[in-house]
């Protein structure tokens, strides 16, 4: 139902019951669209306004494009490993530290990209803590793409030594980098259990 402010007294004027009833309950019905402890509002149009119930216990709210949603993924982001200068190899291309708000969580999704390259480039992720990579099959990316989502052989999270704490490290280690491979992305997704 859309709030409805056409109404406009004069002196003089008679407010009847239908008045009432679009001016006043109607629109009291249209701003307040709560049902339950918790509950959340956003606008649809400059007019109308939707609940958003609440999210599950460790959600997360964030945007879609077009409304807010609850999620239970966090995206740290995508880190980039070099630019305009070939990729090298090596451990701790990139390291971060995890945040308190995914302690216990697990690595979901890994993916890659990069600007240009032939090659196979090689990436693993490594909790630096135990020692352990996350990966049971690398990220890669084939010789002449772009990106992984392509890739032949998919990358694979261990769902043995997914799971990460607070204040441990992930490294991101590149152990090929193929050739003249510029601007390699790596993108991390993590879920809560």
């Amino acid at each position: 139902m859309a709030f409805n402010n056409s109404f406009t007294a004069v002196t003089g004027a008679t407010y009847t019951a239908a008045q009432y009833n679009t001016h006043v309950r109607d629109n009291l019905t249209a701003i307040w669209v709560f049902t339950t402890a918790g509950d959340t509002v956003y606008a649809t149009s400059s007019t109308a306004l939707v609940r958003l119930g609440i999210g599950a216990n460790g959600s997360y709210y964030e945007s879609n494009g077009s409304a807010p949603v609850w999620t239970k993924f966090y995206r740290p982001g995508a880190f980039l490993l070099n630019t305009d200068v070939a990729l090298n190899t090596g451990d701790d291309a990139y390291r971060f530290r995890v945040p308190f708000v995914i302690n216990g969580w697990n690595l979901f999704s890994v993916a890659g990209a990069r600007k240009s390259g032939t090659g196979v480039p090689n990436i693993q992720i490594r909790n630096v803590a135990t020692g352990f990579n996350m990966l049971s099959t690398a990220l890669t990316i084939d010789s002449g793409e772009t990106d992984s989502s392509t890739a032949a052989t998919p990358a694979v999270i261990d769902p043995a030594r997914d799971d990460v704490a607070t204040g441990q490290q992930i490294a991101i280690d590149v152990d090929g980098a193929g050739t003249s491979t510029l601007m390699m992305q790596v993108e991390l997704v993590f879920a809560k259990p």
